[in-house]
């Protein structure tokens, strides 16, 4: 099942790269697959889930 947004003429273009092509060739579960293989190399590498304070929000809370 081709993806509701497929142009050919867009990916026919040099502007796209190959490795952005193969992705949008892929099917969503393979893509969905290629997306938890890269979940596990960020654990891997110690990455961190939470995000970094925002201390522009008005809900950021400041300790003192």
């Amino acid at each position: 099942m081709k993806s509701l947004f497929y142009n050919p003429s867009y990916f026919n273009s040099s502007r796209v790269e190959a490795e952005v092509l193969d992705w949008y060739e892929m099917s969503e579960a393979e893509r969905f697959a290629q997306s938890q293989k890269l979940w596990e190399v960020f654990v891997l590498l110690e990455g961190d889930y939470d995000p970094e304070p925002d201390t522009q929000s008005p809900f950021h809370v400041f300790e003192t």
